[in-house]
């Protein structure tokens, strides 16, 4: 009996990766924790997104790296023509304990990446400061300051990280009567898994992938 209740589990974990990855295909028109449509870059990086979300590294948000493009670029570009526009990779996803574990350990080789991991409860871990706040979108356009409008912000992170957790519950597992087995996994799912920011802080040179090589 305790054999099929794993089989059971393992049946039901794999069936959420293949939806965090049929999302990041384009397969998937909405996911719980997006409103908005795929952004077109992310075509850039949506197969190694979905190998990724196989392995079990559930993707919400994500940015590939850019280095200088045109602001006017279809795929990439923002805030008006005659500008150059930068981007540092940028990879947010829920993962087990265990393979958060893994991922810091493999990041102790790749300098340039910083993360930040909290769980439902509130318990932290991270490889920079509670108070650095890191800009990972910034352009530069004639005649006007650098724009910076996406960053990496710790505190902030910490307060969506409540709402992000509440997601699996209110928006997933309550399409579940008490007691089904996808309910109770979902729920597992919540409690116990970490919400991870991870930047490639190299948007030259920098792989943001090759942390998740052989895990």
């Amino acid at each position: 009996m305790n054999q099929i209740i794993i089989i059971a589990h393992v049946n039901v974990g794999i069936v959420i990766y293949q939806k965090f990855k049929k999302y990041c295909l384009g397969k998937l028109r909405s996911s719980p924790w997006s409103e908005l449509d795929l952004q077109p870059e992310t075509k850039i990086i949506n197969e190694q997104l979905g190998k990724i979300n196989l392995k079990g590294f559930l993707t919400i948000n994500s940015q590939p790296a850019v280095n200088g493009e045109r602001s006017d670029s279809p795929i990439v570009g923002w805030g008006g023509p005659g500008g150059y526009v930068y981007q540092k990779a940028y990879l947010e996803f829920f993962c087990s304990k265990e393979k958060l574990n893994v991922l810091v350990e493999k990041c102790k080789a790749l300098p340039f990446i910083t993360y930040m991991a909290v769980n439902k409860e509130g318990n932290w871990i991270s490889n920079g400061s509670k108070t650095n706040v890191n800009a990972v979108t910034w352009g530069v356009f004639p005649g006007r300051e650098i724009i910076q409008p996406t960053v990496v912000d710790p505190a902030s992170f910490v307060v969506w990280k409540d709402e992000a957790f509440e997601i699996w519950s209110r928006s997933w597992a309550a399409l579940y009567p008490e007691g089904d087995l996808s309910r109770k996994l979902l729920e597992q799912v919540q409690s116990s898994y970490y919400l991870v920011s991870l930047v490639e802080n190299d948007y030259i040179h920098g792989d943001i992938f090759s942390a998740f090589a052989d895990i």
